[in-house]
């Protein structure tokens, strides 16, 4: 039952926002406007606070980023190749590809995170977070451009590098990276300071969950729902399979494990269905596959918590 309590109130939240969406409580410009105040400040704000309070010495683990890398990395090249025998064009090539290994820890992992491991989870993978979201961001801009390199090329690696910029400034990462420098100094949140963040923390995770449910369209589902599920299932299952692996092989288990799995196991990331339609990839095919991954990660997170519990890790 705690397995269950820590996962699926995540995905009811996004639910109550599909449904406030469908009966008009919530419409297009709203949500639009709400994504840009979590993007920008909330979760920023959240992020900072909860990886600056924090030891980084403690909460930082190698092994788990190591980790994350190997199996994003295996995930990735496997999807590449698999491509090219699925005879998909250049732009399905990209969302397919896109949508087999990029995750949505911010949106979902994190609330998870929070809710099956507690604060302290929250800092240690708001690290993990700020350090392989370049990572994500690198592999994504290949994955929609690669397919189309015997073609104009200019255009495109002009997008991916204005692209790279917007990495650089990214305030999810910017705010990581912040939040571990404030940590490393062992720097104070007192006073007016850390209680102004600590009221836009608590702001961050319900908002930007119900924002989620209300940007879904569920007509996208029914365009390319075969390889939106093939990408789906390398990412929630392949993907999080190949992690726990590295990870037990390292030795990991416990809390550090159960967040490896719960990151790993993470949806295929909304954004992806945007950078498919700035970098030449299928909008529609990366919007299914967000749609499906999302429905089908509440069962298998909680299908890997269950299995590692069982199998006493």
């Amino acid at each position: 039952m705690d397995i269950l309590q820590s996962v699926f109130p995540v995905f009811f939240v996004i639910a109550i926002g599909a449904a406030a969406r469908r009966y008009r409580f919530l419409d297009e410009p709203f949500v639009q406007k709400a994504n840009a105040l979590v993007y920008y400040l909330l979760l920023p704000a959240l992020l900072f606070y909860e990886i600056g309070r924090s030891n980084f010495h403690q909460a930082f683990n190698g092994p788990l980023v190591v980790g994350g890398y190997a199996a994003t990395l295996a995930v990735f090249l496997l999807a590449f190749f698999l491509s090219r025998r699925l005879g998909l064009s250049p732009g399905e090539r990209g969302a397919f590809i896109q949508g087999s290994f990029r995750a949505n820890l911010a949106y979902v992992g994190l609330p998870i995170v929070l809710n099956a491991v507690g604060s302290e989870g929250l800092r240690t993978a708001g690290i993990f977070l700020g350090l392989i979201v370049p990572l994500l961001n690198t592999l994504a801009i290949l994955a929609l451009l690669l397919p189309h390199e015997q073609g104009k090329r200019g255009g495109g690696w002009k997008s991916a590098r204005n692209i790279s910029g917007q990495i650089l400034t990214n305030p999810i990462i910017l705010s990581c990276f912040l939040g571990i420098g404030w940590s490393l100094f062992r720097l104070p949140f007192t006073g007016i300071f850390g209680k102004t963040l600590a009221i836009l923390s608590s702001a961050t995770l319900p908002l930007s969950l119900l924002c989620l449910g209300g940007s879904f369209s569920f007509e996208r589902a029914r365009s390319g729902f075969r390889m939106a599920a093939l990408a789906s299932g390398m990412k929630i299952v392949l993907l999080t399979a190949i992690g726990i692996a590295v990870y037990r092989w390292m030795g990991l288990g416990g809390d550090v494990l159960r967040i490896g799995a719960i990151m790993l196991g993470c949806p295929t990331a909304v954004i992806t269905y945007v950078m498919a339609a700035q970098l030449k990839g299928d909008p529609d095919l990366a919007g299914t596959i967000v749609i499906v991954s999302t429905a089908a990660s509440a069962f298998t997170i909680t299908g890997w918590l269950f299995f590692l519990r069982a199998m006493g890790w």
